[in-house]
């Protein structure tokens, strides 16, 4: 049984959503009592209604083809998850073993997004009767969907990560924007037509998606070095246009070939061409964000003499201190301002030496805190400048509102005379923000 386009995009959504909703329940919730984080969820959504919205318009609906789609997607997803990208994203990435992705895996995740697909088809055939369809009107419709989104991605890569940011972000990268692309361009297509007006305003929303995924979950580098995240300029001044220039024209690049349809294999062979000379390009070679100058603050501050440490449990408790004599040396890096308090994109290191009590210690900060590990009190994503510490809303409401200017909350080690051991708390740090020089204070 074949579907109409509409349909076909109807069926895989909520194939993608029945999946989903069944591997995070009983795979991830009942079966190995873990969550693999937004990252995951919402790129496998994308990946499930990919594979089963282009498997369906070949295959048609019914048990044979669901079978036959959780089985491709299933090997995709292991493959996805082995080279390509770890778990844990945005937050904590993890790469995932054998035992999760090959032995306990495969079942799980077949079983999981099948029960997923009988209950999406169970649902359809009880609300849409059975109707003849000719295999090719959606076969075409698939083809000029993905052929669109491959366009959009390749000019994408060269325009936008070639010559506008000058950093090749990495296979993983592209793959998920040919999945988010590929559900976005068929769905666009079903409902908005094929018409100057509605590609131009699907390239439109289609670059806020992307730009949006970007923000918020889609890290950059993967597979090959470690996952960073595009700060505020390159997001919105640089990514932003040049996925929307990209779609403008991959797009109507698209509708141009699918009319001539016999040009698309030499097409086909043109496009893997270019993607394999951008790739090599040695000026497309990979470096870190904040190594190609995506406008990153620095500050540091420098202190010696007399001062204070907190003391007890509460690390907030300015009342229960202790007098202290010694050193203290803080340089941060902030890397937009984002807010988001799972993506740790900041950079610090606080090295401070003094005495107390009769003790000599040693701290070292080198690890930027997003978060509270116990949730207790803001951290402001690790390193924020001109925002206030004390006031109404915060643990520390009991004392007077102060705007220093440099503040980085981190983890570390501290040293105590021949002890050495975790820092369980957060350390604060005050500092006259500077791009260059040093600035005395106190901490």
């Amino acid at each position: 049984m074949f579907l109409l386009a509409k349909d076909t995009v109807k069926f895989a959504v909520l194939v993608g959503l029945s999946a989903i909703f069944i591997d995070a329940v009983i795979a991830h919730g009942l079966f190995w009592d873990n969550d693999p984080y937004w990252t995951y969820w919402i790129t496998k959504s994308f990946l499930i209604t990919s594979v089963f919205l282009f498997g369906t318009a070949f295959l048609g609906i019914g048990i044979l083809p669901g079978l036959i789609l959780t089985a491709v997607h299933t090997a995709i997803l292991e493959i996805y998850y082995q080279w390509l990208a770890p778990v844990g994203l945005p937050q904590e990435p993890e790469w995932l073993d054998f035992n999760h992705l090959w032995v306990t895996g495969v079942p799980a995740h077949f079983l999981a997004i099948f029960t997923g697909y009988l209950l999406a088809l169970w649902l359809w055939r009880r609300n849409h009767p059975a109707q003849r369809i000719e295999r090719a009107e959606t076969w075409h419709f698939a083809v000029y969907g993905l052929v669109t989104t491959v366009l959009i991605v390749v000019v994408d890569g060269v325009l936008t990560q070639m010559v506008l940011l000058r950093d090749f972000p990495g296979i993983t990268f592209f793959v998920q924007h040919i999945l988010i692309g590929f559900v976005f361009v068929c769905a666009w297509t079903a409902y908005a037509g094929v018409g100057r007006t509605g590609w131009i305003v699907g390239s439109l929303m289609l670059a806020l998606v992307w730009t949006a995924y970007n923000m918020y979950l889609g890290p950059r580098g993967l597979p090959l070095r470690p996952p960073t995240y595009s700060g505020y300029d390159d997001l919105w001044w640089r990514s932003f246009p040049g996925a929307l220039v990209s779609a403008l024209l991959g797009w109507w690049l698209g509708g141009y070939l699918m009319k001539r349809r016999r040009k698309l294999e030499w097409t086909g062979v043109a496009m893997v061409l270019l993607f394999v000379a951008v790739a090599l390009d040695p000026v497309f070679g990979q470096t870190l964000p904040v190594e190609k100058g995506t406008n990153a603050l620095l500050a540091s501050a420098r202190a010696s003499g007399q001062g204070i440490r907190v003391v007890g449990p509460d690390p907030t408790d300015l009342k229960n201190t202790q007098p202290i004599s010694g050193d203290i040396s803080i340089e941060t890096s902030e890397m937009g301002n984002r807010w988001s308090h799972v993506q740790n994109t900041d950079g610090m290191r606080v090295t401070a030496t003094f005495t107390s009590g009769g003790a000599r210690y040693e701290v070292m900060v080198d690890k930027p805190m997003p978060r509270h590990p116990l949730g207790q009190y803001t951290t402001w994503s690790g390193v924020v400048y001109d925002h206030e510490m004390h006031g109404d809303g915060h643990r520390y409401g009991q004392t007077a509102d102060d705007e220093a200017r440099d503040r980085a909350m981190g983890l570390g080690n501290r040293e105590a005379r021949r002890t050495s051991h975790r820092c369980d708390g957060a350390c604060a740090c005050h500092g006259k923000q500077r791009r260059s020089a040093d600035a005395g204070n106190h901490a």
